[in-house]
Formats: structure tokens, C-alpha cells, sequence
């Protein structure tokens, strides 16, 4: 048991530098899955009024400041 535990945490440790990113790139990476997505309207809040208009649903708007 104990050396399953071990190994376990073995593999953690080991694998967190293969997740770990910065800060930009995180950010970097967010916009770009939300900007290429189907479901959210990025940085068009022309387009994000006229949809929703359209579609009879109310708009979120998230404004996000980030350094």
C-alpha cells in the first residue's frame, strides 16, 4: 500500500512541470479557445447585442482587465 502512495505521489511530482504554465500564456491560450469557439461571441459587442436581439436570450458581458 504504501509504495503504491509512493508512486503516486512520484508521478505527480514528476509530471508537474508538464503542466505548469505562466501567467501569459494561460491568458494567451484562454483567448484564443474562446475567440475560435462557436458558443461565445469574443470582443464583438455589436455582434453579441444583435444575436441576442435575434435569438430572444439575455447578453453576459464579461469584462476582464488583464495586465
Amino acid at each position: 500500500m504504501f509504495h503504491r502512495a509512493l508512486l503516486a505521489g512520484l508521478l505527480c511530482v514528476a509530471a508537474a512541470p508538464l503542466f505548469a504554465q505562466d501567467r501569459a500564456t494561460k491568458v494567451r491560450n484562454d483567448r484564443e479557445r474562446f475567440a475560435a469557439s462557436e458558443q461565445w461571441i469574443y470582443n464583438d459587442l455589436e455582434k453579441g447585442e444583435a444575436t441576442a436581439r435575434k435569438s430572444g436570450k439575455p447578453l453576459l458581458v464579461v469584462l476582464r482587465c488583464i495586465p
